[in-house]
């Protein structure tokens, strides 16, 4: 999919904002900055795909920035590849073009919520445990993953959500890892996506559970 080359466009009554460092939403409520809510996509997706499925739940509660991929998953997509390093300028660069195209809308300072879909689930971790402080929520959607409790609540990560379709390879890995994380002491719930397999860009329907889900991690 071609990104969409202007910087702001009206969809839907809502500022889209757009550009080849993703896609971004502003919140519903503009009379205050916002904590960020970062989207980090799966392989063989693009912003434009996954971001407007996530737009409703997300903005009600926050700012929704969802940078692109890193790399090209062909034939049209992107994906994340190597390590924080090279994944994080262009979560970085996605915010500040966000908050500079929506002026008093982005509160940078605030702690964040990160949320990641499949090979994006693997480095919104990562970005958390790199970045202390500045993220305090995270949810993970449909990836087999090996998480270190007292890394991410050093890094003040204090709710995190794993979830997966019923039909999903990595559902029963995220059943149990979620089990491990709170057993650990790190407040971790596990939330099932439906009846629904590995779907690209996003399962659908996942509005209701994103919302249930950013819920759980926005408690102090």
């Amino acid at each position: 999919m071609r990104p969409i080359a202007l910087p702001a466009i009206l969809l839907l009554g809502s500022t889209r904002l757009a550009g080849n460092w993703g896609v971004a939403y502003p919140p519903a409520d503009a009379s205050a900055p916002h904590a960020p809510i970062v989207y980090l996509h799966g392989m063989w997706a693009t912003p434009e795909d996954s971001c407007p499925l996530l737009q409703h739940a997300a903005t009600a509660r926050g700012f929704l920035v969802c940078p692109r991929g890193n790399s090209p998953s062909p034939p049209e997509g992107r994906m994340w590849t190597g390590t924080y390093a090279t994944v994080a300028p262009s979560v970085h660069a996605a915010l500040a073009t966000a908050s500079a195209l929506s002026p008093g809308e982005l509160d940078r300072s605030a702690s964040g919520t990160l949320i990641g879909y499949s090979n994006g689930a693997y480095f919104a971790a990562e970005i958390a445990m790199h970045e202390p402080g500045r993220w305090s929520g995270l949810v993970l959607l449909s990836m087999r993953l090996d998480l270190d409790a007292d890394r991410l609540r050093a890094a003040g990560v204090r709710h995190v959500v794993l979830a997966a379709g019923d039909k999903d390879g990595s559902r029963d890995s995220m059943r149990a890892q979620a089990d491990r994380l709170a057993a650990a002491g790190l407040p971790t719930r596990f939330m099932s996506l439906g009846d629904v397999g590995h779907e690209l860009p996003v399962p659908p329907g996942i509005d209701g559970t994103l919302e249930d889900a950013l819920a759980w991690v926005a408690q102090r």
